[in-house]
């Protein structure tokens, strides 16, 4: 067996989006790597015979996304390859939005070009009635003839939202839905002008679509409605302030995910609710508080892929439950059953028959494609690695009456009788939960030597709504809870060097970081990745800050400017002694490099060890879906920091 490293971060095959054909003989899904030469990712199209469980690779230019299945024998898709232009032409069309449109037969041969349109094209759909897609794009767009461009040379800004953290500038953006013609290689818009559709499912000539609609200011509630494809007329559907999540259609009727935000805000659990559509109607059908999909972290994903389905009368879907990620299915007449419930994560799936295909996480093995048909069996061996792993062990904390899940991982080549520095990391969210999945960051740490004690504090998911209610008193229990995991660590664990410890965390986790060194010296050492510093300018520069502060921490700069300062880190970052290195992205505009600078500048200023790092043309999102280079600087830039003040 091998040590772990950093480069080892380019040897993972990322699985996303497996799709049955019509007649379930195959399944689509897709295949991402990392090319760390050219820094980027490798996606291709890949195909499983059912029946022999064979598996081949369909496309091969590396650039291939989205999908959906035409018949039994063809799949549409959508890439970014080249069509033969120039490189230098090429290059200065890098910026263009575009989406160009293939087939391919799933028996052989080389794919079918078919259409080009100048717009970037989401996710797609494929039912009897058509194809369809949603579309970002400017309301009102019209062609620009000033010599400086709009969105290049300048920015006109005049609603919030005005940027988007992994779209960029978003003002008066909107996800729109077209219908794809290709018959006459274009497509047509459904819905667009001030409408965003997040949502959408077709059946029997009929659309329904999650819609928030705004000017000026986009509100948290949204709605549900529904679109005739022969009258051409849209309908509005529910008009109660709701935060509805997903629809689909399941028998005449549309069943959909919302949640009233009565209990804990936005963060609320979301529960089902039925629209009838004889009767005109809609009622809420459950009180589950079940965190409904997979909230389950890991830096181990790359790609999407449905986590709902309906087949019949049934709508399946994904709950956290603990700290793992299973398989469920709803029926109005039974209510909420388990299909698939086992340790670790089902990331996206699809049924056929009864039988389900779905990309998975057991143990510390990576993702893997899986089949479920009563009994659970592995597909594929992408990520057949030899290397050393290190296993979480599950320890239980008592903290403020609560019981708090919590692991510690041993380093790699562990003796008995040692003691070994250890790093706290903390997850983000905060409404996430760490498991006991494949965690590369973590095993990185283990095979450098360190030992790394993570837990699920206040805050966390699939624990119910009261637990996962933290609202206004962020950086207190949550803060309790961290602390008495690493007290309980320290004592059940003799391994750990209490004269040597570490703590880290991203989002949420770099708040909580960011909070630690503020109100403890027990740390040698800390790396605060994609933070939060001070409320009052999170609210007013971040894509979601002006109602997710309002929202969590239950005031505003107007309201309560004391209370948003007293939950900011950055108020006593005159108290931090502990060495602090701050990692972000230039385009994280959800946790906007202004909070990293503020609390950088506040511990330099007071005279403690501290370095910022900021990543050119990457976002939130850098440590799981990042490109290779810029991830693996980051991992660096960690090691590096905790090797200097913690090791």
């Amino acid at each position: 067996m091998t040590k772990l490293n950093i480069k080892g971060l380019t040897d993972y095959t990322f699985l996303s989006n497996p799709n049955y054909s019509p007649d379930g003989k195959h399944v689509c899904f897709s295949h991402h790597e990392m090319n760390e030469k050219e820094n980027e990712y490798v996606s291709t199209l890949w195909m499983l015979v059912n029946e022999t469980n064979k598996i081949y690779k369909l496309t091969n230019s590396g650039k291939d996304s989205d999908y959906v299945w035409l018949n039994e024998e063809e799949i549409l898709f959508t890439s970014k390859r080249d069509m033969g232009v120039e490189e230098e032409e090429e290059k200065d069309e890098e910026d263009k939005e575009e989406t160009k449109f293939f087939k391919i037969n799933i028996h052989g041969g080389e794919a079918e070009y078919l259409f080009t349109i100048d717009k970037k094209v989401g996710g797609l759909e494929r039912s009897e009635s058509g194809i369809f897609a949603t579309v970002w794009e400017k309301v009102g767009e019209e062609d620009e003839e000033d010599e400086l461009k709009e969105g290049k040379d300048y920015h006109e800004l005049d609603e919030i939202p005005f940027w988007s953290n992994e779209r960029g500038f978003s003002n008066k953006k909107r996800l729109h839905l077209y219908e794809v013609d290709l018959d006459k290689g274009k497509i047509d818009l459904i819905v667009g002008g001030y409408k965003n559709v997040t949502y959408f499912d077709v059946r029997d000539g009929r659309i329904c679509l999650v819609v928030n609609e705004y000017e000026d200011m986009m509100k948290v509630e949204n709605y549900l409605y529904e679109f005739d494809l022969d009258s051409g007329e849209l309908e509005k559907l529910t008009d109660e302030v709701l935060r509805i999540d997903r629809a689909m259609y399941i028998n005449e009727d549309i069943l959909f995910e919302a949640t009233d935000m009565e209990r804990m805000g936005i963060n609320t659990n979301r529960e089902f609710y039925l629209y009838q559509r004889g009767e005109d109607k809609y009622e809420r059908l459950t009180d589950m508080d079940r965190s409904l999909g997979n909230s389950l972290l890991t830096d181990v994903r790359y790609g999407g892929g449905k986590m709902i389905r309906v087949e019949g009368n049934e709508y399946y879907f994904l709950i956290t439950e603990g700290y793992n990620a299973g398989l469920y299915k709803f029926t109005i007449e039974d209510g909420v059953e388990p299909v698939v419930e086992k340790e670790g994560s089902i990331d996206s799936f699809d049924v056929h028959d009864g039988e389900f295909v779905y990309v998975g996480l057991r143990g510390q093995h990576p993702q893997e494609l899986y089949l479920f048909d009563g009994d659970e069996r592995r597909l594929t061996d992408f990520n057949d690695m030899d290397i050393e792993v290190s296993k979480p062990e599950y320890f239980e904390v008592e903290s403020d009456g609560r019981e708090i899940d919590a692991w510690v991982m041993k380093p790699v080549g562990f003796e008995e009788g040692e003691r070994y520095p250890t790093i706290l990391e903390i997850h983000g969210c905060p409404k996430c939960v760490y498991g006991t999945v494949h965690f590369h960051e973590m095993q990185l740490l283990a095979s450098e030597g360190y030992a790394v004690v993570f837990s699920n504090p206040s805050g966390s998911s699939a624990n119910g709504d009261d637990f996962a209610d933290i609202m206004g008193v962020y950086g207190g229990p949550d803060y309790n809870d961290l602390m008495n995991v690493m007290d309980t660590a320290i004592d059940r664990y003799d391994f750990i060097d209490e004269d040597k410890l570490g703590v880290t965390g991203g989002s949420y986790g770099g708040y909580m970081t960011n909070w630690v060194i503020g109100h403890t010296d027990r740390f040698d050492g800390a790396v605060s990745f994609r933070s939060i510093s001070n409320w009052i300018s999170k609210f007013a520069t971040t894509d979601i800050g002006y109602y997710f502060v309002e929202d969590q921490i239950l005031s505003n700069p107007w309201e309560d400017v004391d209370k948003l300062w007293d939950r900011s880190p950055m108020k006593y970052a005159d108290k931090v002694t502990t060495p602090t290195m701050f990692i972000t992205s230039r385009k994280d505009y959800r946790c906007w490099e202004a909070e990293a600078i503020q609390m950088f500048t506040s511990l330099k200023y007071h005279g403690v060890d501290s370095k910022l790092v900021l990543f050119e043309d990457e976002n939130h999102n850098l440590s799981r879906e990042g490109k290779p280079k810029q991830r693996m600087k980051r991992l660096e830039e960690m090691l590096d920091w905790f090797d200097e003040y913690v090791k």
